[in-house]
């Protein structure tokens, strides 16, 4: 599954195309062109057609798959779901009372059921693992938020691009996750699934290009991404700075230093005494500057051994699971 992203303002791209060796040519002594050209990508419309089973023609729809997040969608309820599709064959290594429930569930709420091969389920996911289970739903809402609130007897009131929300804290404070500019999908589905196991209250997905919470990231999140509150910003420092205002201390992960915030170890940071953003940079550059600008505490992971030059960070989803479990965070 391609991941789509976003940029600036909210647009988005395909960037899941796949380049193609050209033809020889006078310039070229090794027989392919150095710069590739790229196969046009298939419309919605052509798609739907090499695969009518899945009713792919219906507007604003997606297929999610795999059992946890497909159990996780039903039991949420924060989707609308269209369709179930099963493995008509069952295969030893399929979870057969997982898969069971799945069906169950949907029986229960009234979805059709339709049974179709493997091989038409592997062909319409591009060969993705789904466990012999697939979902149409209505595609994974992340509202445009813009401004976190204040927190107030217990709750702070949400600015969203649809309307107001109320969130109470999972803990005395909130804690929000801010990622900004992660393009990987599995990153992004592995950041979920720590998030959620760490309590953060919610994810915010900003910075010149993004990904958005796809099928693929759901499937990487093992079904965390339907339980967690994800919203996309437009102006990542504009919303961070108004929070600040409003009480919020934000914490970065980075190896920089500045001279406007608190510089240290994942070891030496102090129980959250406030509502709080950990902000969370790409994979290429990092966080960027105007929201370095802004932060309270810089936090890093320090080397417990020596390694080469070339290996001088980790992978920004191993980083988030690190940071987040050593943060301390007061219950309610």
């Amino acid at each position: 599954m391609s991941c789509r992203h976003y940029h600036k303002g909210g647009d988005r791209k395909d960037s899941g195309r796949n380049g193609t060796f050209s033809k020889p040519n006078s310039n070229n002594r090794n027989g392919f062109n150095p710069r590739p050209t790229f196969f046009k990508p298939i419309s919605r419309k052509d798609h739907s057609k090499m695969h009518p089973a899945f009713g792919l023609d219906m507007p604003n729809v997606e297929l999610i798959y795999g059992l946890a997040p497909i159990q996780a969608a039903l039991r949420q309820g924060r989707r609308e779901a269209y369709g179930l599709f099963i493995q008509a064959e069952f295969q030893g290594d399929m979870p057969r009372p997982r898969f069971e429930e799945v069906i169950s569930l949907a029986e229960s709420m009234g979805i059709p059921i339709k049974k179709v091969s493997s091989r038409a389920m592997s062909e319409v996911l591009n060969n993705s693992v789904h466990q012999g289970v697939i979902l149409k739903t209505d595609i994974y809402a992340s509202t445009r938020l813009s401004d976190l609130g204040k927190f107030d007897n217990g709750q702070h009131e949400v600015v969203l691009k649809s309307g107001n929300v109320v969130y109470q804290p999972r803990r005395k404070f909130p804690l929000w996750l801010c990622l900004d500019g992660i393009q990987d999908t599995h990153n992004l589905g592995s950041i979920i699934r720590s998030a959620l196991y760490f309590g953060i209250d919610g994810l915010l997905l900003g910075g010149e290009e993004y990904c958005r919470p796809t099928p693929t990231v759901s499937k990487t999140s093992s079904g965390a991404m339907e339980c967690m509150n994800i919203h996309r910003i437009f102006k990542m420092d504009k919303v961070i700075e108004r929070a600040k205002a409003d009480g919020w201390s934000t914490i970065c992960t980075t190896t920089r230093t500045t001279a406007v915030a608190r510089n240290i170890s994942i070891d030496e940071l102090p129980e959250l005494d406030s509502p709080t953003i950990v902000v969370l940079g790409s994979e290429q550059s990092g966080i960027s500057g105007p929201i370095l600008d802004l932060s309270d505490i810089n936090v890093h992971i320090p080397e417990r051994a020596d390694t080469p030059e070339y290996i001088d960070s980790l992978n920004v989803g191993v980083a988030a699971g690190v940071v987040l479990s050593a943060l301390k965070m007061p219950k309610a």
